[in-house]
């Protein structure tokens, strides 16, 4: 169920564009539209898009760059590859991943291991 909260009502709409343009900016600011009961639809926390999956020989993994475009996940990728290349220790694969926003903000950042962690790489791309 979705409902709206206001913190005050608003006067009719003026008939000259000045005025209008004016009770506009005045009806944003004063009326304070919130949604609630939606699941915070409104935060990013709910968005999906990309981020860069780093998995160690270990067995663990980090999740981090979280992005919705898909060619700036990718420009990641590209620098994280080319930063491990050149050290003694590299990780096992890097990759892109479809992702939800919130899953990689709250992702540990000392190395995972959970297995519900996105890491399919085609998961979530339109064809």
């Amino acid at each position: 169920m979705l409902s709206l909260t206001r913190t005050a009502a608003a006067p009719p709409p003026p008939r000259s564009r000045p005025s209008l343009i004016r009770w506009l900016a005045a009806s944003v600011g004063a009326v304070g539209t919130a949604l609630t009961d939606a699941g915070d639809v409104t935060t990013s926390k709910y968005a999906w898009g990309y981020a860069v999956r780093r998995e160690w020989s270990n067995g663990s993994h980090d999740l981090f760059g979280f992005t919705s475009d898909k060619g700036e996940a990718e420009r990641s990728l590209t620098r994280d590859q080319s930063y491990w290349r050149r050290g003694p220790v590299r990780p096992v694969a890097v990759y892109v991943v479809a992702a939800n926003a919130s899953a990689v903000e709250q992702h540990a950042v000392d190395g995972c291991r959970s297995a519900s962690c996105p890491d399919s790489p085609k998961r979530g791309e339109l064809r």
